[in-house]
Order: structure tokens, then C-alpha cells, then sequence
């Protein structure tokens, strides 16, 4: 059976660099500077892209709940 692909966008303009992806994800999430950053993604317009398989999402779901300023989308 194949894994279904998730795509993981980050609205680098939106963010607030408030940290909150990277205290409960950091194994995809860091901080540059002031705007956090998704390990592994790559440059797309104004946002920043990582595709994985869906069962290797990890704690990117929470990531993107605890927000605050809703930047991190993940279409599965």
C-alpha cells in the first residue's frame, strides 16, 4: 500500500517568530533570526514547502495548531 503525501506550507510573511512550532516540533522547526523556519522545505513564492509521507508528519499537526498567527498549513 503507498503512503499518501502531506504538504507542509509556511507562510514566512505571516510569522511572528514567536517560537511556539519550534517548542513542540523541534525536530522540523527552528529559529533564523526572528522567523522560525521548516527544516527540509524549499522556497515557493512567498512560502516555504516540505512534501512528506503522511505516516513521517510527526508533530507537525501541533505545530500548526499552536499557531498563533495560523502560518503552518498541512493539506493531507
Amino acid at each position: 500500500m503507498t503512503s499518501k503525501k502531506v504538504k507542509i506550507t509556511h507562510e514566512i510573511e505571516k510569522c511572528i517568530g514567536c517560537g511556539a512550532c519550534v517548542s513542540v516540533c523541534e525536530k522540523f522547526w527552528q529559529m533564523k533570526g526572528d522567523k522560525s523556519h521548516l527544516n527540509g522545505s524549499k522556497e515557493s513564492g512567498k512560502s516555504f514547502v516540505l512534501e512528506l509521507d503522511e505516516r513521517e508528519i510527526s508533530c507537525n499537526d501541533e505545530a500548526a495548531e499552536i499557531c498563533p498567527v495560523d502560518c503552518i498549513k498541512i493539506k493531507k
